[in-house]
């Protein structure tokens, strides 16, 4: 009587491993997608603030010339979701420059995940004290 039981419970569960291992594959891409974006978004917040030193280094040699200098420093694959750099001058001649750049972090998934998910936009702002009169 108990083989007889036992065959039937396992005719009852069959598939059940199957359908276990759909649901927690599911749940580990969505685990892993989820990983992904953050250490992408770390890589931008990383290269808008080496940007933002760039930007502020070469204003403070030669004027007009960080806006520039901030966008050429960040990668190709960045540039393309959006990068935006501004510099101002505060305290004439002996004051300091500081410069901002912004990245839009690129969004992972599918197309429809952008309509779904709020842009992520890192900014950074770096300031250079100006040494020299220009």
């Amino acid at each position: 009587m108990s083989a007889v039981l036992d065959r039937r419970r396992c005719k009852a569960e069959s598939g059940q491993a199957s359908l276990e291992f759909v649901g927690t594959l599911f749940m580990w891409l969505v685990i892993v997608l989820v990983t992904l974006q953050i250490l992408l978004a770390m890589f931008a917040l990383a290269q808008a603030n080496s940007a933002a030193r760039n930007a502020a280094r070469s204003e403070v040699i030669s004027a007009g010339s960080g806006q520039a200098a901030g966008r050429s420093a960040v990668a190709d694959p960045l540039k393309r979701s959006g990068v935006q750099s501004s510099c101002s001058t505060t305290g004439g001649s002996r004051g300091s420059v500081t410069c901002r750049v912004s990245i839009t972090v690129p969004m992972l998934g599918p197309h429809w995940v952008p309509q779904w998910v709020p842009p992520l936009v890192v900014t950074r702002q770096a300031v250079q004290p100006m040494t020299e009169v220009r």
